[in-house]
C-alpha cells in the first residue's frame, strides 16, 4: 500500500498522462506530432519556460526538446527570447497567434475529456472530487507562498472563491 503522499503524487502523474495522451490525439488530428503537441502544451501551461525545464518536465532528452523547439520556432509557433534573469539561457514562449488558437480550441477538448470522465461519477461524487481538488490546490498555494514561490499569478483563477468561478 502506498503512503498518502506517494498515492497523491502517482495519481496526479496518472491524470496528467491521461490528459496529455487525450490532447495528443486531438493535436495529431490538426497536423501536429505528439511530441510537438506535448512541447506546445507544456509551454502554454508555463507561459515561459527554458529548454532545460521542458526537458525535465517532459522527460525527454535535451537534444530532442531542442530539435522540437527549433522546428516549432521555424514554423512560427514558438518564439525564443533571452531570459532577463539569466543571460545564458532563453525562454520559450508561444507566439500570440498560437496562444489565441490554443485558448480558442484547447479548453473545449480539455473540458470534453474531463466532462466524459466525470460522467462516470454520481453528482455527489463529482462534488467530492471538486472539493478535494480545491483543498489540494489551496494547500499547494500556501506551500508556494511559504516557500517564496511567486508564480501564482498564472493560476489565480484556482484561488478564487467558488462562487466567483464560472
Amino acid at each position: 500500500m502506498l503512503d498518502r503522499a506517494t498515492y497523491i503524487w502517482e495519481s496526479i502523474d496518472f491524470l496528467n498522462r491521461f490528459i496529455m495522451k487525450s490532447l495528443q490525439r486531438h493535436a495529431e488530428g490538426h497536423g501536429v506530432t505528439a511530441p510537438q503537441a506535448r512541447v506546445m502544451l507544456e509551454v502554454f501551461i508555463n507561459k515561459k519556460i527554458s529548454v532545460k525545464q521542458l526537458t525535465q518536465n517532459l522527460r525527454m532528452t535535451q537534444s530532442t526538446v531542442s530539435d522540437i523547439v527549433e522546428r516549432l520556432t521555424e514554423k512560427g509557433l514558438l518564439i525564443k527570447k533571452p531570459n532577463p534573469k539569466d543571460k545564458r539561457s532563453v525562454q520559450i514562449m508561444l507566439t500570440e497567434k498560437m496562444v489565441k488558437i490554443i485558448e480558442e480550441t484547447a479548453p473545449k477538448p480539455i473540458q470534453q475529456i474531463m466532462g466524459s470522465v466525470l460522467e462516470n461519477l454520481q453528482p455527489s461524487e463529482q462534488a467530492k472530487v471538486e472539493e478535494g481538488m480545491r483543498l489540494l490546490v489551496a494547500a499547494v498555494g500556501k506551500k508556494m507562498e511559504a516557500d517564496g514561490i511567486d508564480d501564482l499569478e498564472d493560476f489565480e483563477v484556482l484561488f478564487l472563491p467558488k462562487e466567483n468561478k464560472q
